[in-house]
Order: C-alpha cells, then sequence, then structure tokens
C-alpha cells in the first residue's frame, strides 16, 4: 500500500503504520498523517497527531488503532491536535504535548524523555525541535531500548513534510531555532526514515533536513541581495514580488509570512552581530 491512502491503515516500517486523514491542502498536503504506534504482537498503540476534529477520521482511527494507551502530539496546530479531546472521549487514553495547555490526563512532555507504555513494546524518544512553533517536537521510533534497539523512524510534525518545505509560524516560530532543530535532524536522521506530518514517507531524514536548512539559506540570501540592489527600506510587496517570482497567488500569503520571519531573523542576527562586535 503506498501514499496516499486515505481510511486505511498503511505500513511504514515495523512498529510505525499512518491512518491518512481525508483533510486535503496547501499546507497540508493530501492530508494529515496520524501515527499509530506498536508492534505486531502488541495489543496496544499510541497515537501520534490524531489531526483535525472530523469524527469519520477520528472512528477509522480508533478502528484501526485497537486499544489506544496514550495519545501525542507533534505541537499545536488545529491539523493536527484539534481531534485530540474527541479521540481521547473515544479511547480514554491521555493527551500529552510539549505545551500543558493541551494535555489531557498527563503531564506535559520533556525534551529527552523516553515514552513507554504497557502493552507496547516500540519506544518513543522526545526530541525538542522548536521553530515550526515553540512546541514542535520529533518522536524517534525505536523498536525497543532507545540506543539499544533500532531506529526505526522519525516523526516529524511539520518540522519536516515529505514535500515542499513548510512555513514557521509568524506567532510563536523563530527561524534560527528552526535552522538549530534542522540540524538536529540532519544529524541523527542520517538513513532513518521519514515519518513526516504531512505528505509521503522517506528514506533518510538527514537528506530531508540538508534540503531544508538549503532551501531556507537560499531565501535568505535572496533578501541579502535584493536589500543590497534596492535598500532595506523596499516595500514588503515589492521584496516579495522580487523573491517570489513564479509562487502561486494562492500562496502569496505564506510567502508573506515566510518573509516576515526571515527578516526577524536577519534583524536579531545583525542585532547580535553589532552587540558582540561592541563588546569585543
Amino acid at each position: 500500500m503506498e501514499h496516499p491512502a486515505y481510511s486505511q491503515l498503511r505500513p511504514v516500517t515495523p512498529s510505525a503504520s499512518v491512518v491518512l486523514c481525508p483533510n486535503p491542502g496547501y499546507s497540508s498536503l493530501e492530508g494529515t498523517n496520524s501515527w499509530v504506534i506498536r508492534a505486531p504482537e502488541d495489543p496496544r498503540s499510541i497515537v501520534v497527531d490524531p489531526g483535525p476534529e472530523d469524527e469519520g477520521h477520528l472512528n477509522v482511527l480508533h478502528s484501526k488503532a485497537d486499544e489506544v494507551g496514550l495519545i501525542l502530539l507533534t505541537h499545536r496546530h488545529h491539523d493536527h491536535a484539534d481531534g485530540a479531546t474527541r479521540f481521547r472521549q473515544l479511547t480514554g487514553a491521555p493527551v500529552r504535548a510539549l505545551d500543558p495547555t493541551y494535555c489531557a490526563g498527563a503531564p506535559h512532555l520533556k525534551d529527552g524523555e523516553i515514552i513507554t507504555i504497557d502493552g507496547v513494546t516500540p519506544q518513543l524518544e522526545v526530541v525538542a525541535t522548536p521553530g515550526h512553533t515553540r512546541d514542535s517536537v520529533c518522536f524517534f521510533v525505536w523498536s525497543g531500548t532507545p540506543h539499544e534497539s533500532t531506529l526505526e523512524g522519525i516523526i516529524t510534525g511539520d518540522t519536516i513534510a515529505g514535500r515542499h518545505t513548510t512555513m514557521i509560524s509568524e506567532t510563536d516560530g523563530d527561524l534560527g531555532e528552526y535552522l538549530k532543530s534542522l540540524a538536529l535532524l540532519e544529524k541523527r536522521g542520517k538513513n532513518v526514515r521519514l515519518l513526516p506530518g504531512h505528505g509521503p514517507d522517506g528514506a533518510d531524514v538527514s537528506a530531508f533536513a540538508r534540503k531544508y536548512i538549503d532551501r531556507r539559506e537560499q531565501r535568505l540570501n535572496q533578501i541579502r541581495r535584493v536589500w543590497a540592489e534596492q535598500g532595506r527600506d523596499i516595500s514588503m510587496k515589492d521584496l516579495i514580488d522580487a523573491i517570489y517570482d513564479d509562487v502561486d497567488p494562492v500562496l502569496r500569503g505564506a510567502a508573506e509570512q515566510s518573509t516576515h520571519v526571515a527578516i526577524r531573523y536577519l534583524d536579531d542576527l545583525e542585532s547580535r552581530t553589532a552587540a558582540h562586535d561592541t563588546n569585543a
């Protein structure tokens, strides 16, 4: 079975399968990937990102995941997290996220924590990956005890998608933190399967992370070049026109948001450089 396969439990690794929610869109691609974690013989499962509050999807997910012992969220965005409350009603399982606001029946996640529950053989390593949002985390799926078993894949939420790049939230995202998170995934994700929040899975997290880093650096250099040619007081409209000369008009808002985030990063970078030079 290949992506996309709506309302089906599609095995990706021995311990990770996915149910694709039918909520396609420009940002969600074919839809949200809801991940079901368990070994074939396990009586229980862990579900990561139940998705939006879509009753049909949540009922299908419940039927495919059988007895759910825990619900995890990669981040707060509605297409990943809004269904968590209803899914908790259906399953009785607690909900855990990095942000306590989105937890129910259990404490918030901690960076570096190892998640184990009775009836589920694989263990999940929690790795904070801020940038897309402040509360973004990745889950490293180990077949058993971390670092003593096989690292089967990395559930990346929206930190890395299976196709195209991803946006950074203008409200609580941070490009500097995002680049650090991508560098971490590039280092630790060599030849590890990508289990993304949207789009198809991939063979090598590291390669995706490098592509993302290169793309961000390209955009930053484009802004620097336009500033050098036309001045820092160029309007946002003209700046976006110069950088995104082939962007789909539907994505104009996303391009503007990404440019705001990039400019904020460059301004912070210049301020830190100036402060360092002053203190030197």
